[in-house]
């Protein structure tokens, strides 16, 4: 077995993993008693958009992480099985937020937040764990344009992570119907703060380059 079709099929399984967790969080979708129930209570919309959202998202990553970074060793093969189990987990914590916005305390919202956004910060380490293995193993043979992207990638989680963190910590002080709200848009701030920073790093990354060249060439 070659290191290319091992790889091939490890990115296969995980098109399966990810296809089959959208198709449990469609499964997870409770039908009412009253079809009123799903207009006055759209909890469950906003859940679902925005897990099928980040699911999508997490594909695209898988996708782009295999076709130009990823390299078969044991741990990054490791991390790859703990990345696609914690999207699995994610979809069974979006059940466990529902259930606890609609039947649980004050303090089960704010545990089942914690554990739901907890899920999605251990999912960007995996990744981000994958990146930066792929782009030390691969080196100098990684593409410029890649090696770029990668750094902003990785920005972006190293940002993104300790800022839904620290909204946890701090929104589990006030009220639990608006954490979720509060975390939310805090790691859309995240995000964005990370890519300007990646972007940054890898223009800073992009013209320390040429001026290596530069000097190879004089």
């Amino acid at each position: 077995m070659t290191d290319q079709y091992f790889v091939r099929r490890l990115e296969a399984f995980g098109d399966v993993v990810i296809g089959f967790s959208l198709a449990l969080l469609a499964l997870s979708l409770i039908v009412p008693n009253h079809a009123a129930t799903l207009v006055t209570h759209y909890a469950w919309l906003a859940a679902y958009v925005w897990t099928f959202a980040l699911v999508c998202s997490m594909w695209g990553s898988h996708y782009w992480t295999f076709r130009y970074v990823f390299v078969p060793t044991p741990f990054s093969i490791f991390l790859n099985y703990t990345k696609l189990g914690l999207i699995v987990l994610l979809i069974f914590m979006v059940q466990v937020l529902l259930r606890a916005f609609e039947l649980g305390s004050a303090r089960d919202v704010i545990v089942a937040n914690e554990l739901y956004w907890g899920c999605l910060v251990a999912y960007w380490i995996a990744a981000g764990g994958l990146l930066v293995l792929g782009m030390r193993a691969r080196g100098k043979s990684l593409v410029p344009e890649v090696a770029r992207l990668c750094v902003r990638r990785v920005w972006r989680i190293a940002v993104t992570a300790p800022v839904i963190v620290a909204a946890l910590i701090i929104t589990s002080r006030g009220p639990s119907y608006r954490m979720a709200t509060t975390v939310a848009i805090c790691m859309v701030v995240g995000i964005v703060i990370g890519d300007w920073a990646g972007r940054a790093a890898a223009h800073t990354r992009a013209l320390r380059e040429s001026t290596s060249v530069n000097d190879f060439g004089g």
